[in-house]
């Protein structure tokens, strides 16, 4: 047992960072020297990689206590995950740093479910970063202090059970995920070398979801809903199930959900034309779905499952999918998250008032 004890009497970790190049691929430009304005553009990875090399020798760590991997495409995270595992005791914790935005953050979740001597870290540098903005507003920015991240303790985290895939935040069917898929069109297509992409995000989830709402097909899609066990069938815009309360950068559809209580937050919105379904929508995204009863219904539940006579639209912590039938479950404490300052779980609104 004393092999894996550290100097302090802790039990030892490694420390395995996996980064999404494509959330450093640009910095604003710099002009550069000499008499031409050219503007350049410098790639960000090896930066970030840098000063995760600086931190571990600075702080005394030996190059077996830590790796830095770069994730070349959608899913390889669990390759590296798996392999990088194979090789290590059971008695030593991994903290997995999910270095970049949703996506990366995703592939490393899905890659360390079932894995009892893994913590989950994420390190915020993508287009979004939603999940930790369970933790408070403020305190996101403080999820990119390495020294942080390294030293803080994990905490008991509740995810989403979704067919083979796991989510730590939300899945939605309907509107919201026809918007989020032209808004992944557009980010597509604009994705320049250009200063002011970055700043894009939010207007390019405002004209995604204007373009989504239009779509009365998936508007008035017909649905049966079950939660645990009490069913229901209707047309609905849009069913949100939540574990946390944010997306989309700055939207809080789901203020109460908290992601250790065992609980998932589910609000399903009647159907209506364009302009009734924009009307309530913008409130919706701002949290205050609980003004308009009469549009929007909230349950918390454990269970739920969906079907449709048409294939379900579903976006799953921002990865966009087909299915015939969806049932998603809670997982209560499943991962251990790290909470930087030891930052508890913060409920923005009590839906018991």
């Amino acid at each position: 047992m004393s092999n894996s004890l550290d100097n302090a009497g802790q039990p030892k970790r490694k420390h395995l960072f996996i980064l999404n190049p494509r959330s450093f691929r640009w910095t604003p430009p710099v002009r550069s020297v000499g008499n031409t304005s050219r503007q350049t553009h410098i790639d960000r990875t090896g930066k970030i990689t840098r000063e995760i090399h600086a931190y571990f020798v600075r702080a005394g760590y030996s190059d077996e206590d830590y790796c830095i991997f770069i994730s070349r495409y959608p899913r390889s995270a669990f390759g590296i995950i798996n392999r990088f595992m194979d090789k290590i005791p059971k008695d030593v914790i991994v903290r997995v740093y999910a270095v970049g935005g949703d996506g990366i953050l995703f592939d490393c979740l899905n890659g360390i479910v079932g894995l009892p001597n893994v913590e989950l870290a994420s390190v915020p540098y993508g287009t979004t970063n939603d999940f930790i903005y369970a933790f408070g507003d403020k305190e996101a920015r403080l999820f990119k202090n390495l020294e942080k991240q390294v030293n803080a303790p994990a905490v008991k985290t509740d995810i989403i059970y979704c067919g083979s895939n796991y989510a730590l935040n939300f899945c939605s069917v309907g509107v919201e995920s026809e918007s989020l898929v032209h808004t992944l069109k557009l980010n597509q297509t604009f994705e320049r070398p250009i200063s002011w992409f970055r700043r894009m995000g939010s207007f390019m989830y405002m004209a995604g979801g204007i373009i989504g709402l239009q779509n009365e097909k998936v508007r008035r899609q017909e649905y049966t809903i079950n939660m645990d066990g009490e069913e229901l069938r209707g047309r609905f815009a849009l069913i949100n199930i939540a574990n946390g309360p944010c997306y989309g950068g700055n939207k809080v559809p789901s203020p109460s959900a908290l992601p250790d209580d065992g609980l998932l937050e589910v609000i399903y919105m009647k159907s209506g034309a364009f302009l009734y379904v924009t009307r309530y929508i913008l409130s919706y995204l701002q949290g205050k779905f609980y003004k308009y009863p009469a549009v929007f219904t909230h349950k918390q539940v454990k269970k739920i499952t969906i079907t449709s006579p048409i294939p379900l639209l579903v976006s799953l912590d921002g990865e966009v999918f087909f299915d015939t039938h969806l049932t998603a479950e809670i997982v209560p404490g499943a991962v251990n998250f790290v909470a930087v300052d030891g930052l508890p779980y913060k409920r923005r609104y009590s839906p018991h008032g």
